[in-house]
């Protein structure tokens, strides 16, 4: 029988005000023998994570929970996860992520990643959902070693698509920051309003859904990558480009599809993680439960 080790510390949890939410998740992964374990990790409020699965040899997988199954304005969720060197963690969600409306007030969303040097961290979430009327602000910093790995979905709905309720209303403010070796080397932003609706040739072109894949981490230059890309069929309604420079692979598309583009990006993570590794892992299994 194999030992799992954790160590699990609440912080004391304060009353919701103005019926928000704030919520903190503090995960830190490191080496053990053969196989990465959930040492230490913290929570307070809506924020926790399921038991560690090793589905694939050491390495860890962790799904994040986030209870009350939506965000509303005024909510407030901190989310940081740090990988030790030498270690390997998969974090994934069991769901999509909703933003719902609100009378104005904005949610904010704040996440810290942090990979030591000969550590690889896969955050792979399922996709976040932006309501009609929603206010939001996000921002997510990633902190990497040049000697580190890393791959970073970020896959958003906007509005309701199967109903037809755009995202005419509401705001996304969203910044996503990569550091290597301390030195600020992407920075993504993307801003939504009404306003951008009205601009399609130089924003969404129209499309309900848009997704960014962030990898680090390829003396070889993803070459394996962007021959598999090379043979891939994207679907006509689907617009996806894939970039390859100074050790990162970025790929961003736009869709009318969650489904499509997420599925796209979910196989790119997979064919990077054949790259590096060899084998090709398989898809969470809490993407089909």
């Amino acid at each position: 029988m194999q030992t799992r080790v954790a160590i699990d510390n609440v912080i004391p949890e304060r009353e919701p005000s103005h019926g928000s939410w704030e919520a903190e998740l503090s995960l830190g992964f490191v080496r053990q023998g053969e196989r990465t374990v959930l040492k230490h990790r913290t929570h307070r409020g809506p924020l926790a994570v399921q038991r560690s699965l090793y589905p694939e040899g050491g390495t860890c997988h962790s799904h994040i929970l986030h209870p009350p199954g939506g965000i509303v304005g005024g909510d407030a969720l901190h989310v940081s996860i740090s990988v030790d060197k030498l270690s390997q963690a998969v974090v994934t969600t069991p769901g999509a992520t909703r933003f719902y409306r609100s009378e104005g007030r904005v949610a904010n969303v704040s996440q810290s990643f942090t990979v030591g040097p000969d550590a690889r961290l896969e955050f792979v979430p399922l996709e976040n959902i932006a309501f009609p009327n929603a206010f939001l602000r996000t921002r997510t910093d990633v902190h990497l070693s040049s000697r580190s790995q890393f791959v970073g979905l970020d896959i958003w709905t906007l509005g309701q698509p199967a109903s037809k309720a755009h995202f005419d209303q509401g705001e996304i403010d969203g910044l996503t920051k990569v550091f290597v070796d301390e030195r600020l080397v992407i920075c993504e932003r993307l801003r939504v309003n009404p306003r951008v609706w009205q601009q399609d040739a130089a924003s969404l072109r129209g499309k309900s859904v848009s997704g960014t894949l962030i990898a680090y981490g390829s003396e070889e230059d993803f070459g394996s990558v962007c021959a598999w890309w090379k043979t891939q069929e994207v679907a006509t309604d689907m617009m996806v480009g894939l970039t390859v420079i100074d050790g990162f692979l970025v790929m961003r598309g736009l869709s009318d599809s969650t489904e499509q583009l997420f599925m796209l990006m979910a196989n790119c993570w997979q064919q990077i993680r054949l790259h590096w590794t060899g084998e090709l892992p398989e898809l969470p299994r809490i993407w089909r439960t």
